[in-house]
């Protein structure tokens, strides 16, 4: 699928992105036509696929030029990889791409449109539409200009209602897929923290209270709670953002000492209502403490002044909430431009990210690199940095900061590894982008990365890709198994594909290796296959026969390789018979005889 500016997507693709039982049951559903409705509006796709709830769901999925973006699903699977309904639209685009209606994004549509026509349009969805209505209303009167900090008054009453609009109602329950009520119901309320943050932005704290109260006293009540699922993340995801946005919105605020009180009061009580959804666990506690402390607090005040040194500011008895009130006290200081009392802080409270960051938007790029240096004890930390001092052009410190992330070990390293590789070379330091290049191969064995080392390698490259393919040979390789069996058909080395694929119980490993093998290796194909499509139809796995019929076929196309058709042949008909009271099973048993 490449056509129209899209890039290449390809099965492998879809496999890397997904665990191997969601590939297979993507697949299923593929087979069995659960996807309809698929809309491509620019680089943006959506449809909806038929699953076990009464309405389908809704899959979202975001295109860039190296290939899958984002996706998104409305069911509530959260276990790696994407989810089999994400699956079957993508095997849908590669397979049936002329299912993929094209329609304009929505940009291009309104672009030319005449202002007049716009207006009657939005009149008339608002008057059809209380809640879109209701959504105009604050969407326009919410401070959006950082600019002017003027506070400006919301009309409290429609954001009300809009908070009502996004709680499922009682008489839904059964009716719609709780999940999917779940997705809406927090991104509408996303939507409304979005606007108090708005106005926090404009220094405005006042309104972002104002909004945040009315979200928190109609989630308080609970009605909703008994009509959702409670494994559904995005929710809670959702009730954080709420409770961050208070920290800040409290410490935005300018409160006297008695309001603060209140609004330490009223988070408490909110909190004991928020228990029931939250499951014992504190949603406004923080937010309780930070109007508590307001900017008086003594130790916050010794720690702006520089009074503390580096990690003093927490002490035996800091709660664990702590760093969240920490990091909205930086964001206002930052936007304040109160540069030093920032670093004062950041330094006293161990936010060394934070630190570093804002060392290089003050332009001291040489004391950042020391501290980070000195300090960073993660590839991921460095990443962050290179990043930051890349996007103030500081190109040669990006590298060096990334360099030294190279040392360290940890959570995104392969990541931080190909940031230096494309910046290396696209700075002329070939040294350093193939050093790079090894290390991301090295952190996680793929094609591309392969690939992009034998780009850089040059004249070296035979003696280097003996040393990555005797490292595959020698790694524990876990969840890159794919991956590397990948490599190795790209090389020619199919025993060692073979020798890792027989190591292996996923599929995702098996399947493109028997695909890549069958006239290279037709009796380990023949072999592998039967494997795979036994014990399918020995338990009677009805709902999968036709993966059984899959392996089968293969192993027929394997068998007309070794010129042994006639054995094939002679097993597949006495599998029918000894199966023939499965009546879904002979029928496509038949069809396969009569194909080969």
């Amino acid at each position: 699928m490449s056509d129209g500016g899209w890039p290449t997507l390809t099965e492998a693709t879809v496999r890397e992105l997904a665990r191997s039982k969601s590939y297979e049951r993507g697949q299923s559903y593929y087979e069995r036509d659960a996807v309809s409705d698929v809309v491509r509006r620019g680089e943006t796709l959506r449809a909806d696929v038929e699953g076990s709830q009464y309405q389908p769901y809704t899959v979202g999925i975001v295109f860039d030029d190296t290939g899958v973006a984002r996706t998104d699903c409305s069911c509530p699977y959260d276990h790696g990889g994407i989810c089999k309904h994400r699956v079957a639209v993508l095997l849908t685009c590669i397979r049936d791409p002329e299912r993929v209606r094209e329609q304009l994004p929505m940009s291009e549509v309104i672009a030319d449109a005449d202002r007049e026509a716009l207006q009657e349009l939005l009149i008339e969805l608002a008057e059809g539409r209380p809640e879109v209505a209701d959504l105009i209303e604050t969407r326009l009167s919410t401070p959006n200009d950082t600019a002017t900090g003027t506070p400006v008054s919301v009309n409290i009453e429609s954001i009300r209602r809009q908070v009502n609009h996004a709680l499922p109602k009682p008489g839904q329950k059964g009716h719609n897929d709780a999940y999917a009520e779940a997705a809406r119901m927090a991104d509408e309320l996303g939507g409304l923290i979005e606007q108090a943050q708005n106005a926090i932005e404009a220094g405005d704290g006042e309104t972002a209270l104002d909004i945040l109260a009315v979200i928190t006293d109609e989630l308080a009540s609970g009605r909703w709670a008994d009509l959702l699922p409670y494994d559904v993340p995005r929710v809670f995801e959702v009730i954080d953002d709420l409770s961050r946005t208070f920290i800040e919105a409290v410490l935005t605020a300018e409160l006297t000492e008695s309001e603060r009180d209140d609004w330490e009061e009223r988070l408490i009580e909110w909190d004991g209502q928020f228990d029931y959804y939250m499951g014992g666990e504190s949603t406004f506690f923080a937010a309780a403490d930070a109007a508590a402390q307001g900017w008086d607090d003594r130790r916050v005040q010794q720690a702006m002044g520089g009074e503390l040194d580096e990690g003093e500011f927490w002490d035996d008895d800091a709660v664990w909430y702590g760093d969240d009130i920490v990091a909205a006290r930086l964001s206002i200081l930052e936007r304040e431009d109160r540069i030093e009392e920032y670093l004062n802080l950041a330094a006293a409270a161990t936010q060394t990210r934070a630190y570093a960051r804002v060392l290089v938007q003050d332009g001291r790029i040489e004391e950042a690199l020391d501290y980070a240096t000195e300090r960073f004890s993660t590839p991921d930390a460095a990443l962050g940095l290179a990043e930051t001092l890349r996007a103030h052009d500081e190109t040669q410190a990006a590298l060096r900061i990334a360099e030294h992330g190279l040392t360290l070990e940890g959570y995104r390293k392969d990541t931080l590894a190909a940031w230096l590789r494309d910046q290396a070379a696209g700075a002329g330091d070939h040294e350093l982008a193939l050093e790079a290049a090894i290390t991301a191969f090295e952190a996680s064995p793929s094609v591309s990365a392969f690939e992009a080392v034998e780009e850089l390698a040059k004249e070296d490259w035979n003696a280097i890709k003996a040393d990555l393919l005797e490292l595959l040979r020698t790694e524990q390789l876990g969840g890159t198994a794919a991956q590397v069996v990948e490599i190795f058909l790209r090389e020619g080395e199919y025993d060692d594909a073979i020798e890792l694929v027989d190591r292996t119980e996923r599929t995702s490993v098996i399947e493109p290796t028997v695909e890549a093998l069958i006239e290279e290796r037709p009796q380990w194909v023949i072999r592998t296959c039967k494997s795979q499509a036994e014990p399918i139809v020995e338990q009677g796995q009805h709902d999968s026969y036709r993966t059984a019929v899959r392996w089968l076929r293969r192993a027929g196309k394997a068998a007309q390789a070794a010129d042994e058709l006639d054995e094939w042949r002679e097993y597949v008909e006495t599998m029918r018979d000894e199966h023939y009271q499965k009546y879904k099973l002979r029928p496509m048993l038949d069809d396969l005889l009569e194909e080969l």
